[in-house]
């Protein structure tokens, strides 16, 4: 199947069973995750955890808000990042919410997000062609991430707790480099921001204590680390700028953001490229990608958002030579990258660039098996060339992340009907059998 439109990035829907039914859109982008992990694994360097042990999520929407909820499951509003002025402050927000972690506080509150959960129906990702085509067999997918509720208003805390997290990010900031009055410098941009918006909405300044009472405890904390001064990174605020930059052109209107970022400079030039991506604006795009590319060839992003937009544009040969070139400058690869490219080589639907297919769809879901849209490429992919057992395997796969288990048992049993024995996906097929038989039996 051959698709002439390509979404810009994951969007998973949360449909909640409130009074008003809402959905929240959450995006996934590489360089969005692989900068905020470098934030992570700073603030927890003398810390046992670690960014890849948690689950950091981004919420599409124009609220500044930022959560925890069970587990290890932190939640980011789009608007917190691009409302920050300084990637420290960005810092201080994941170090408070870190802090929450570290507190056990998500487990004192088990209970109350145990209630909440129950509301929750489940949490589907939409598979990047099929949003865009209506395709029946690439439409909604779903991926379970954690018992959580999500609305604006999000989990509530008390205020022992929020002032303990507070303090508790200082330490976390002050400790690791981060000068701490970064934290103070966000609530009260946030606080300003909001006051002359007259907001009337839950964020975060209303699903914490007031402005002044959290001031007073972070002042109150810094006096203990003699101010918290540190210098600035330099390549950290570059790379936040541009972030910042390319979250604005991906979430905001494309006059606003255009009217915003209207220079040469490269976070403008970034802006426009992805706003005007979606506006249909895709020569200008191309041209400014092509100028950032000139600057900085080594930059493995310009080039992949390049490859997306000549994928858009049915060029798919250009599409995977950028993308091929971004996947050789990136530090470390992860399991978008080696999804999409294996995306692009399906659309020749030949047997050759097929299996080439597999290898990098393989790829992606020994970094993410979770990943459900991926195993329904590589069922796509199998099927290409003719290996109809491993199709079935690679549904089965798919349908059980999505939580079809009816579906999931229907397609290991065909599965294990033709394939190889004693090979992992052989294996496998036979415990998805045994797992669901009790469970379709019942139903």
């Amino acid at each position: 199947m051959k698709c002439n439109t390509f979404l810009f990035k994951f969007l998973i829907f949360f449909y909640l069973s409130l009074s008003h039914s809402s959905a929240l859109e959450i995006v996934r982008d590489t360089e969005l995750e692989q900068f905020t992990n470098d934030i992570v694994d700073n603030l927890l360097t003398s810390s046992d955890l670690k960014a890849k042990d948690l689950n950091i999520y981004f919420v599409k929407s124009d609220q500044v808000n930022a959560f925890v909820t069970g587990g290890k499951n932190i939640f980011i509003n789009t608007e917190t990042i691009i409302q920050a002025t300084d990637y420290r402050e960005f810092a201080a927000v994941i170090a408070h919410e870190l802090a929450h972690i570290l507190g056990g506080h998500i487990f004192n509150t088990s209970l109350e997000i145990s209630n909440l959960s129950d509301k929750a129906l489940p949490i589907y990702l939409l598979g990047i062609i099929g949003i865009m085509t209506g395709a029946a067999d690439t439409g909604v997918v779903g991926i379970m991430v954690g018992q959580a509720s999500v609305t604006d208003g999000f989990t509530f805390y008390s205020r022992t707790q929020e002032a303990s997290a507070d303090q508790a990010a200082v330490k976390i900031l002050c400790n690791n480099n981060v000068d701490g009055k970064f934290l103070v410098n966000f609530l009260e941009n946030i606080d300003s921001i909001n006051a002359s918006n007259n907001v009337d909405k839950p964020n975060y300044r209303s699903t914490h204590p007031s402005t002044l009472s959290r001031v007073t405890w972070i002042n109150f904390a810094l006096e203990n680390f003699n101010n918290c001064e540190y210098e600035l990174d330099e390549e950290l605020k570059r790379r936040f700028e541009l972030l910042k930059a390319k979250l604005h052109g991906f979430t905001h209107p494309y006059k606003e953001t255009q009217a915003i970022y209207n220079s040469s400079k490269d976070t403008d030039l970034y802006a426009n490229a992805v706003s005007g991506y979606f506006q249909g604006n895709h020569k200008m795009s191309i041209k400014n990608m092509k100028e950032l590319i000139k600057r900085y060839p080594a930059n493995p992003f310009y080039r992949e958002l390049i490859g997306e937009i000549y994928f858009a544009n049915n060029d798919y040969e250009r599409a995977i030579e950028y993308h091929q070139s971004a996947i050789d400058r990136i530090g470390k690869v992860n399991d978008l990258y080696y999804m999409m490219m294996g995306n692009y080589l399906l659309t020749f639907e030949n047997s050759e660039k097929s299996s080439n297919a597999i290898s990098f769809l393989k790829k992606s879901i020994h970094l993410n098996s979770k990943n459900a849209y991926t195993w329904h490429l590589l069922s796509r992919a199998y099927a290409q060339i003719g290996s109809i057992s491993l199709a079935n395997y690679a549904t089965a796969e798919r349908y059980f992340l999505t939580g079809e288990r009816e579906l999931s048992y229907e397609f290991a049993l065909k599965a294990v009907k033709s394939i190889e024995e004693n090979t992992p996906e052989w294996y496998r097929s036979n415990d998805l059998i045994e797992l669901l038989d009790k469970e379709v039996s019942n139903r």
